[in-house]
């Protein structure tokens, strides 16, 4: 563990195992702003450790959320495989092609219309690790389409209905769909292109709006309303039965 708190803090791992939860996977990562806890695919616990704080205390941490991680386990273990080779996925412009191949390592590449996932042939699609490749995959997809299209459908939709933004930027936020800032300046996440094109569009009109009305009060709605043939309320309700992320 030699370097792990050193003056000079370096992006290191290390994994430890505790009779209650199980494995966890410590990343100290210099860039990091806080101390952040998640579980991926399968039931791999990883936390990453910012600046110089003590390995000791990120420990703390996790034991003190101990109860939440069995829980979050345990519903995952009851899930089904996100994809496999056999279902398949796509989106909406591409297709995952998976590739067994002997070795160790994972490699994702984009050749359109593929996402292609070369995988270690002995790796089972129930695995945590293969299934992370997956979400990478899947996720690389998004963010390339986003890039593609979104911009594209502000700037048209933004003519339809005479509006006026300042510019448009895809990231990977699974806090919010979009947003818009005081200076007319829209975000929108790459989780969009999971939604249905009409929920996209309700998204990015939501967003354009905001360039006319910051807050939610009536003037908002009734602009929003303006420009979705009076179904703003709608469209929301609907936008609400789907989540960001996989």
């Amino acid at each position: 563990m030699v370097g792990f708190l050193s003056s000079k803090p370096v992006n290191k791992v290390v994994v430890k195992d505790y009779p209650e939860i199980g494995s966890v996977t410590y990343k100290r990562n210099r860039r990091a702003k806080r101390l952040t806890l998640s579980i991926k695919a399968g039931t791999e616990i990883r936390v990453t450790i910012p600046g110089f704080l003590p390995l000791k205390s990120a420990e703390q941490f996790v034991l003190s959320k101990a109860e939440w991680i069995k829980e979050k386990k345990e519903i995952r273990k009851s899930r089904s495989p996100i994809v496999t080779p056999e279902t398949g996925y796509c989106t909406k412009l591409h297709q995952l092609a998976f590739i067994p191949i002997a070795g160790e390592s994972v490699l994702i590449k984009r050749r359109m219309p593929s996402i292609e996932i070369y995988y270690p042939k002995t790796w089972n699609a129930d695995e945590p690790l293969f299934q992370n490749a997956v979400e990478t995959a899947i996720e690389t997809a998004w963010r390339a389409e986003a890039k593609a299209l979104l911009p594209q459908r502000v700037d048209e939709l933004a003519r339809i209905f005479g509006y006026t933004y300042a510019s448009v930027s895809i990231k990977k936020t699974k806090s919010r769909w979009g947003s818009c800032s005081s200076r007319n300046n829209i975000n929108l996440s790459i989780y969009l292109m999971k939604l249905p094109d009409e929920l996209v569009d309700y998204i990015i009109l939501h967003e354009l709006a905001h360039t006319k009305e910051k807050n939610h009060g009536p003037k908002f709605w009734e602009e929003l309303n303006r420009v979705t043939n009076g179904n703003a309320k709608v469209l929301a309700k609907m936008v609400k039965a789907h989540r960001t992320g996989l």
